[in-house]
């Protein structure tokens, strides 16, 4: 059953495709940045920070033994220097680790990641606190070729696949700072050659934000566009006959898809763990759930002499994952299934030697499952824990592959995750590196071997797998129905598939503002309709406290915006008022309070507009916009409020955006007093003065009178094709023609047209705000006016209180 927090997920893969190239020089934004320059080779450091200092910029090389002015440490100590002139530095760019890839003599990449760790770890405190949303950065640079290891499948192997180690890490990046730019840049070992095109493309990079993951190959600059593709054609069959090897495969999902395959092909399937399978003697073996919730709270309370609290609670949670083992063990040998149990350690190759010889029969399938995951922010997560984790993925598959890779295979199966994909969520810092760097090492294995190489980035599962907060990470994506998970991945091995595939739920809102920057929004995305339109009206952020405050720069150009030539002011092209508040509606979505407002209805109270000021300047509008967030009671409330660009002078426009739970949608859904047909009664004319609109767009009404003076009028409203001009485009929040109209009409009756006040708009549900053709009924003084859909009559937004005034008359706040 699919569920809110449970919903069908789309099969997704991910291509290089071509990007807007650089500008031919740095951007203005390098000159006095302070920057450490670190990884790589000493002679390529030394050379990128060259680049960087003619830039502008304060840059200094470290973590090659002297790090820094002379400080020595070796890199990932404490004891590296990390500053600039004693600083801590605005940026780092990381040249990684860009030897060749030698399966086997690979394992110097830990060194570098913990120098890489070393570096954040003393910018975190600094960065944590930064409101500044596009000063302090952090770039990796890794070398699969320039195409990210996404290539053409029978084109040549990814360089150094272990660079998707940095990529995942610097895409979880900001979900622990916040404010932190990510970029990587990935290039051909050629270019960081002594005559490579490496520190200029760097150059140019820096402070262009925007993609998360950029490449250089022959001359063009590429991205990674997420796409939907079906599974192709059965091609491989699972008998009894079969054997797979799933690592870590005794709980979880891996043991989920180790049943389903011995239940639906009656193959073997062996499944592993690094500890010993309970003989069932054990002092909890044998408890209820409730029992052992007891035997857990004993072992808490009479610690023995010396004994931590933290060290019971990881003694604890080995029990518990033993009885889980233990229990699933049972099961399966209850129902008759071939599976059975092998202790192995995969990243010891000894220990998978002796595993692979003791089979007994052919192995025909793999599965790689082995992870561990403790989600715990940087600054707590020791080097041994961050190691731990990037290696029982990394150095595991490369020891597993080492030794199957001749072997006459059905399938090679990585078990990854979204996090190495698209980031993961706060504490998963390692976790995301090493799903990525899994993910890259499946890219180079496929063009080693005969068989099949995949790599399946899952989303989390319902409530299985390694998941310490379920409901927490519903805010990141929707959860994966057991059922349809196991349905997929069964269909992934039996077709062949190679490469990664990602299966992909609509995403939470949890999604940063740096992070919505960083990915193309790929209309094949789950929820893709309802994420776009909070991307479009971003902006460019300059400053951010997540939950409390936004600023943004907003830049509105005619030629991608047809709707800017349909309003004018004086005869001058100027921003519908209606757009402007459909931005801020969409802004407002960004500021949320921990865990989202409750829900219930938006409404947008105590709007003031200048409506001269809404004038174009040349071919477009630029506008900062701030926005804030607080509580009111029950209330979430976001004021938002636009000025001139450069931040000063006078208020060009303000509103607050509420969340209100306490106030019933009665008043919205209840029809007002039961209006006549739109035409019926006296025809109106039209309006004059110094605010004109040509209805180009934006349709414009005929108005009647009703029987009680009051205004009525009918009209088609405009769909996002006319407003924009863009390979995808937004739908709007607002009924914008209708309102358009509104203040049409009532600018046509009114004295002063400079600055327009409304009380409130009270908008429909999300899904309930637009329709085809709608109808307008205000009342006979103008203040107060219903728009509905014309057929249905369901209300689509009510306004409260509007009022035309002269400029003199602008309250304290749009003055200040």
């Amino acid at each position: 059953m699919t569920t809110a927090a449970v919903a069908p997920v789309r099969r997704m893969v991910w291509r290089a495709v071509a990007q807007p190239g650089l500008p031919p020089e740095p951007s203005a934004r390098l000159r006095g940045a302070r920057i450490v320059v670190f990884g790589g080779t000493p002679e390529l450091a030394g050379r990128v920070a060259g680049e960087l200092r003619a830039a502008g910029a304060a840059a200094v090389v470290a973590g090659h033994g002297t790090a820094g002015h002379g400080g020595t440490g070796r890199a990932g100590t404490a004891g590296a220097d990390w500053t600039v002139d004693g600083e801590v530095p605005d940026g780092l760019v990381d040249l990684t680790t860009a030897g060749p890839f030698v399966p086997g003599e690979h394992h110097d990449y830990r060194d570098a990641l913990l120098r890489t760790v070393g570096a954040l770890r003393a910018c975190y405190p600094h960065w944590a606190a930064t409101e500044d949303a596009d000063r302090v950065f952090y770039v990796a640079v890794t070398y699969l070729g320039g195409l990210m290891g996404y290539g053409d499948p029978a084109g040549e192997a990814p360089a150094q696949p272990l660079g998707g180690i940095w990529a995942g890490l610097a895409k979880t990046l900001h979900r622990e700072l916040p404010n932190c730019n990510t970029r990587v840049v990935d290039v051909g070992p050629e270019a960081a050659g002594a005559t490579g095109a490496l520190p200029s493309l760097l150059a140019r990079e820096l402070y262009r934000w925007g993609l998360y993951e950029v490449g250089h190959r022959d001359g063009r600059r590429y991205g990674l566009l997420a796409r939907r593709e079906e599974p192709g054609p059965e091609t491989v069959r699972l008998t009894p006959g079969d054997t797979v090897l799933v690592s870590g495969g005794g709980r979880g999902i891996g043991f989920e898809c180790a049943k389903s395959l011995a239940k639906e092909y009656g193959c073997r399937v062996v499944v592993t763990g690094r500890q010993r399978l309970p003989e069932g003697t054990e002092p909890w073996a044998g408890l209820t759930e409730e029992e052992f919730k007891g035997y857990e709270r004993d072992r808490l309370v009479h610690r023995a002499e010396g004994e931590g609290l933290a060290d019971v609670r990881a003694d604890l949670a080995r029990v518990r994952s033993l009885r889980d083992l233990a229990r699933n063990m049972a099961e399966v040998s209850g129902a008759g299934l071939d599976v059975v149990y092998e202790r192995c350690d995969f990243t010891a190759p000894g220990q998978v030697a002796d595993l692979l010889g003791r089979l007994g029969r052919p192995l025909t399938g793999v599965i790689h499952n082995a992870g561990v995951d403790t989600p715990v922010r940087l600054p707590k997560k020791t080097d041994e824990e961050f190691l731990r984790t990037v290696s029982t993925k990394v150095d595991s598959f490369v020891t597993l592959f080492q030794q199957v890779r001749g072997l006459p295979l059905k399938f090679f199966c990585n078990v990854g995750s979204l996090t190495g994909r698209l980031g993961g969520m706060t504490g998963q810092l390692d976790y995301g590196a090493a799903n990525d760097g899994l993910a890259r090492l499946g890219l180079w294995a496929r063009h080693q071997v005969p068989f099949p190489v995949t790599t399946l980035c899952w989303p989390t599962w319902d409530r299985v797998g390694m998941i310490a907060n379920f409901e927490a990470t519903l805010r990141y994506m929707t959860a994966l129905d057991i059922d349809e998970g196991l349905r997929c991945w069964r269909t992934e091995l039996v077709t062949g598939a190679s490469g990664e595939i990602g299966f992909v739920g609509p995403l939470g809102r949890a999604l940063g503002p740096l992070q919505a920057r960083g990915y193309p929004a790929a209309p094949d995305l789950p929820g893709f309709a309802e994420l776009l339109p909070r991307i479009f009206h971003l902006g460019e952020p300059h400053t951010q406290v997540p939950g409390r405050s936004l600023t943004a720069t907003v830049a509105l150009d005619r030629a991608a915006a047809p709707v800017l030539g349909d309003f004018l002011v004086g005869g001058d092209e100027a921003v519908p008022v209606s757009l402007l508040l459909e931005n801020a509606v969409r802004a407002a979505s960004w500021l949320e309070p921990e865990g989202g407002p409750e829900p219930g209805p938006v409404s947008v109270e105590d709007l003031a507009v200048r409506v001269g000021a809404l004038r174009l300047a040349g071919p477009g509008f630029l506008v900062r916009r701030e926005t804030t967030g607080r509580r009111e009671g029950a209330r979430w409330v976001v004021d938002v409020r636009y000025l001139p660009a450069d931040g000063t002078g006078d208020v060009l426009a303000r509103m607050r955006v509420v969340h209100d739970p306490e106030r019933t949608e009665r008043a919205a859904e209840a029809p007002a007093e039961a209006p006549a047909a739109a035409g019926a009664g006296r025809r109106l004319p039209g309006t004059g003065g110094p605010l004109r609109w040509r209805g180009l767009v934006l349709p414009l009404a005929r108005w009647s009178e009703d029987a009680a003076g009051g205004r009525l009028a009918e009209l088609r409203e405009s769909v996002p094709g006319d407003l924009w001009t863009a390979p995808s485009v937004p739908a709007s929040r607002l009924p914008l023609a209708a309102l358009e109209n509104i203040w049409r009409h009532t600018a046509g009756r009114a004295t002063a047209v400079d600055l327009l006040t409304v009380a409130r708009l009270d908008l429909a549900r999300e899904g309930d705000a637009t329709a085809a053709r709608v109808r307008l009924h205000g009342g006979p003084d103008g203040r107060d006016w219903r728009i509905a859909d014309a057929g249905s009559d369901r209300t689509l937004l009510r306004v409260t209180g509007l009022a035309w005034a002269p400029a003199d008359r602008a309250p304290e706040h749009l003055t200040q």
